[in-house]
């Protein structure tokens, strides 16, 4: 029977979370340790940026360290995404694995099936994939730093509007996807964290992030913890990933390297 283990990890530091995500692929690509969900948050605000964006060129850092905000590199592209009020999950798995298709897409869709999964567990009962970003059309197009800001392939959308944003990474052995189960979102304060070339690309996006970005507790009409969100993501991966699932801690082999010295993390501290 496949074994696979299951992390909740109380609040961390934005070094923190994302030495461990690489840690532990690193050693599910060398066979250290079980294919891993790993289910965690924040203990402050943390923007984590794509592992090629030019965070000088589109974040105000000056405003991000006035506000206290964490700014973080993740091993993962994509553009930047405030952690403040969600479920972080992470999901690791070697390279080949007989759950899931050879190919990025491919284990992305078996990824996106246990969170639509666990999302319905929870009370989301008209959640899908999106089919594709989608294009901005009446105005001159404009690029903006935020993954909320658009709806990606196969990221999750309730109603037309971005629930949940993943990012995936892959290496020749392993590949770790995560993302984030928004609960509640602070739309001004994530817009204000990025630098756009006029007022008006600032006005456009947070237009998006008003019309086309949801929350659980915004769809569900009722606040929700992290502990039900944890129990219920559970669920959904257990029912698409059958098998004996165990509730665990990073090994001996995780923590030394996920330690600071031994692992490095671009970070920017206020």
């Amino acid at each position: 029977m496949q074994e696979w283990r299951v992390i909740e990890d109380g609040p961390q530091d934005g070094e923190s979370n994302m030495a461990i995500d690489r840690a532990i692929l690193a050693l599910c690509a060398s066979g250290k340790t079980l294919p891993t969900l790993r289910l965690y948050s924040w203990e402050r605000p943390t923007l984590t940026v794509g592992y090629a964006q030019d965070f000088a060129k589109e974040i105000d850092v000056n405003r991000c360290r006035k506000l206290g905000i964490q700014i973080v590199r993740r091993p993962t592209g994509g553009r930047a995404l405030l952690h403040n009020h969600e479920v972080t999950y992470s999901f690791t798995a070697p390279i080949p694995h007989s759950k899931f298709p050879p190919s990025l897409l491919g284990a992305y869709k078996v990824v996106a099936r246990a969170l639509l999964e666990g999302l319905k567990e929870i009370g989301v009962c008209g959640a899908d994939l999106a089919s594709g970003e989608k294009p901005n059309r009446g105005r001159h197009s404009f690029h903006t730093p935020s993954c909320l800001s658009s709806i990606n392939h196969l990221e999750i959308e309730v109603q037309g509007a971005k629930l949940v944003g993943s990012a995936q990474r892959r290496t020749k052995r392993a590949f770790l996807q995560h993302g984030s189960v928004l609960i509640d979102c602070d739309r001004a304060l994530l817009n204000s964290l990025f630098k756009y070339a006029t007022d008006d690309d600032r006005s456009r996006s947070m237009d998006i992030l008003n019309n086309k970005v949801i929350t659980l507790s915004e769809y569900l009409g009722k606040s929700v913890t992290r502990k039900e969100v944890f129990l219920a993501l559970k669920k959904g991966f257990s029912r698409v990933l059958q098998g004996n699932w165990i509730l665990g801690r990073l090994n001996s082999f995780e923590l030394i390297r996920c330690t600071p010295n031994s692992y490095s993390v671009e970070i920017i501290t206020a």
